[in-house]
Formats: C-alpha cells, sequence, structure tokens
C-alpha cells in the first residue's frame, strides 16, 4: 500500500477511540464518557472517531476528603470540560494531577487544573523537568507553525473524497478521523497563545506512594517505553492499572520519543500486576490483558528484526523494508484503511526509525 509522508503527522501525541460500554453506572458527553470502574474511580474515556490528532483519557480517583487526578489534555479548553464532569461527582478539592508522561495532549490542561483548584501538586517522572522544556517546546512550536495547513490538507482530502493512504475513494471511518483530525488541530492553534507550561512540582524515578484515607495509590516507573518518562498509576486493593500511552488501542504509539528496545519489558512488569481492569492513554477500557501481551509481542519483534537488519550492515532504509509488521498490522488494524495508515506512521516508521538508532548505538 502506498502511504502518505508521516512528517507531518509525528507530533508525539496518542490515539483515541472509545466504544466499549461496562454496565457500570456513566455519564454521556458529546465528547467523552465518564465510566464508574469501582468505587470512587472513574475513567473519562475520549469518544471522537479515531483520527491522527487525539486527546487524551482521564482518570478521576475520590478519595475520602480529596481527589487525584491522572493527566490533563491537550488544551486548557478540553480539560475546563473535564473539570466541570468532575464537579457533578464531588465537590471535593483536586490534591493531585499526575501526568503520565510530558506529550501535549496529557499536559497542556494542567493550567486549567491549576486555575480551579490553587492547592493542586503535579506529579511527573523527573526527566520531565528535562524533556518537556525542551523536546516538548519544539514539538508545540513545530505543531503551532504547521497546524494551519495540516488541517487545511485535511480538509482539501475530505472536499476532494480522496484518502491519503493511496488516493482511493474515501471511506466513511476515514471521512470521520480526518474531520476530527481537523477540528482538534484548529482548536490546538486557535488556543494556543494562551498556553501556559505547568511542570511538576513532584517528581518520580521509581515509585511514590500516596496514602489518601482508606486509599493507597501507587505511581510507578516501569521503565523507559511510550517516552523515557512513562509513569502508570497504580491502585493494588482496586486491582486497577491506569497506564498512560504504554497502553493505547487500537494501534499503540511507538513514536520518535519512544524506546523500542525496552518498552515490551514496561509492558510485562505492566502485564505482571496482573490488574483487572487497564486503563489505557487512548481507548476503552480494558478488563483483560490480551492487547498489551500483543503489542509487547510487537514490540519484542520491532526489536529482534531491527537488531538483526543492524548487524547485516542495513541502512535505516533497508531496515524499513526488511523488518516486516504484517502480522502485527493486520491484527491491530483489521481491514481498516484508517488503522492500517495510523499503525504506518505511529508505528512501522518511527519505531523502525527509534529502534535503529538504539540498536546503533550499541555497537
Amino acid at each position: 500500500m502506498k502511504m502518505f509522508s508521516p512528517k507531518v503527522f509525528l507530533f508525539a501525541f496518542a490515539l483515541a477511540l472509545a466504544f466499549l460500554r461496562p454496565p457500570a453506572a456513566r455519564a454521556r458527553g458529546e465528547k467523552f464518557e465518564v465510566q464508574r470502574v469501582a468505587e470512587g474511580v472513574y475513567a473519562v474515556v475520549r469518544r471522537e472517531p479515531l483520527g491522527l490528532w487525539f486527546e487524551a483519557n482521564n482518570v478521576l480517583i475520590v478519595n475520602d476528603e480529596d481527589v487525584v487526578v491522572v493527566d490533563s489534555n491537550i488544551s486548557p479548553a478540553a480539560t475546563r470540560e473535564v473539570i466541570g464532569a468532575l464537579r457533578k461527582i464531588t465537590a471535593k478539592p483536586v490534591r493531585y494531577v499526575v501526568n503520565t508522561h510530558w506529550h501535549e495532549d496529557h499536559v497542556i490542561g494542567n493550567q486549567a487544573w491549576r486555575e480551579a483548584y490553587p492547592a493542586v501538586e503535579f506529579v511527573g517522572h523527573a526527566s520531565t523537568l528535562r524533556d518537556f522544556p525542551a523536546v516538548g517546546l519544539a514539538n508545540r512550536k513545530q505543531a503551532v507553525e504547521g497546524g494551519a495547513s495540516l488541517a487545511a490538507m485535511f480538509r482539501k482530502q475530505i472536499a476532494e473524497g480522496r484518502s491519503l493512504a493511496d488516493g482511493a475513494a474515501l471511506a466513511e471511518e476515514e471521512r470521520a478521523g480526518y474531520a476530527q483530525t481537523a477540528d482538534l488541530i484548529e482548536r490546538y492553534v486557535a488556543e494556543s497563545p494562551a498556553f501556559r507550561v505547568v511542570l511538576p512540582t513532584l517528581t518520580v524515578e521509581d515509585r511514590l506512594t500516596l496514602v489518601r484515607g482508606a486509599r493507597t495509590i501507587e505511581i510507578r516507573h516501569l521503565g523507559r517505553g511510550h517516552t523515557g518518562a512513562d509513569l502508570v498509576v497504580y491502585l493494588p486493593k482496586e486491582s486497577i492499572v491506569v497506564a498512560g500511552d504504554l497502553v493505547v488501542w487500537p494501534v499503540p504509539l511507538v513514536g520518535t520519543t519512544s524506546h523500542p528496545a525496552e518498552f515490551a519489558a514496561a509492558l510485562e512488569k505492566l502485564i505482571a500486576l496482573k490488574p483487572a481492569v487497564i486503563i489505557p492513554g487512548h481507548g476503552p477500557v480494558m478488563r483483560d490483558d490480551s492487547h498489551p501481551r500483543l503489542v509487547a509481542r510487537l514490540l519484542n519483534s520491532i526489536r529482534e528484526q531491527t537488531e538483526a537488519a543492524v548487524k547485516r550492515g542495513e541502512t535505516l532504509e533497508q531496515a524499513r523494508k526488511s523488518v516486516n509488521l504484517d502480522e502485527f498490522r493486520k491484527a491491530l488494524a483489521g481491514d481498516s484503511q484508517l488503522r492500517a495508515f495510523v499503525f504506518h506512521n505511529y508505528v512501522t516508521l518511527p519505531a523502525v526509525a527509534a529502534a535503529y538508532r538504539q540498536a546503533a548505538e550499541k555497537r
């Protein structure tokens, strides 16, 4: 399949498509659904169509006297909508916001949490203090400067009814995804002048445990994966893991800031926790570990095949051709042209490049 160049898409954001409907109590919104997954634990699951830019899920943990939130959003306006949903659940103050990593779609809304709850603390991996002001700033500058032309490209494809993947007639799934992407880009660019970066006030290297009344909340770094700063939030009593972008559905994010050689090991540590519920950074609430197990196999295959290519002396372009991920593309994308396009642009191209770089550094 002929693929459109990925360069304009690699802003290090993640995927969101939620359709799983567990029988728990819920409140519906146009853009997200609030699902009660345990006593006092609510997953805010995005409902937008799958696209090339994305909003993150959030988690609201309501404790005896306060609230712990996991992740903010790609804009303050989006986060204010989540704050509105929280206030329908409880009047308790937010004490901590945990950012599972420093990508824009998980942190830009921090300023809205600070405005709403001035005493809030922000928890992030220690490397965020270095990477978000540097790499994050560069990504944001690229996204803002290129946003208008990128959104216009998606609008043009919709108007002409052509797929970016191969120029064929645009499928309805692609049409919805392109429209969602253009909408999100345009809102992001319009809001960008008011963005205010909020860095962690508490940092984690390995583990931080919060005891909030009767609830224990463990914040763990399981290793480098989607980024070097991935944190998961583990509720041992409830057997819930909030995974951030270590787990993304339907297509995993293995981008330019990822570490494919270590990603699978981090996922295997997550699986070893034996969670009854996994709340991904993007996608539906999961009640088994089949998806992260599949992604771990994919990542190990990328690592093994790329290391072999480097040993054979292949260039990066040669390695891109020799690394075969057809089995995993079929399993994760099925017959969907849009998902296959996302897989190519967010897995095949950046993952092989990152794995190649890591393998070459070892030699």
